[in-house]
């Protein structure tokens, strides 16, 4: 039996949620049948060599994963994206100002929006780190970021920047 500390089983479940899955679904599976027989799980999945997180090892059998074309068109998304981003950012930036100059006013709910602009900073930080530089290698969680970076920049569609390609 493969053993495996809890550093590179969280690290695998992060990068490789559908293998994590896998795996503890035929874990649980032989659960009531004794001990689980390592050379069968082998068989079963030919990347149980779980201490390493090298990417091709554990992205190979998966047609999900990133691999080859689909990291290319990761790339090409990214560099895409990247005017959102900065039309996202600078959104942000202009409601942080406007909520200085209402605090400056002594307007109420200032510290409300400000969180709420954080928050939002704070979201467009991880899409960015999945569409841009690739904190995360399948496909759908490519498609997902890309959609909710859209969905993020539809608030300003009323926007002489916004574009139309930025759609939903």
């Amino acid at each position: 039996m493969t053993a495996i500390d809890r550093g590179a089983l969280l690290g695998l479940v992060r990068a490789r949620p559908l293998l994590a899955a896998e795996l503890l679904g035929a874990v649980l599976a032989a659960g009531g049948k004794g001990p689980i027989d390592g050379e069968a799980l082998r068989r079963r999945f030919p990347c149980t060599d779980l201490a390493s997180t090298d990417a091709p090892t554990l992205a190979a059998p998966y047609p999900g994963t990133m691999a080859g074309t689909g990291r290319a068109r990761a790339h090409e998304a990214g560099a895409a994206f990247e005017g959102l981003i900065a039309f996202l950012r600078a959104r942000i930036a202009e409601g942080f100002d406007q909520a200085d100059s209402a605090a400056d006013d002594g307007e109420p709910g200032v510290h409300k929006a400000e969180r709420d602009l954080a928050a939002k900073r704070d979201r467009v930080d991880f899409l960015e780190s999945v569409v841009v530089h690739g904190l995360y290698l399948t496909v759908e969680e490519h498609l997902q970021a890309e959609h909710l970076l859209k969905l993020e920049a539809s608030a300003y569609d009323w926007h002489d920047d916004y574009e139309d390609a930025w759609q939903p």
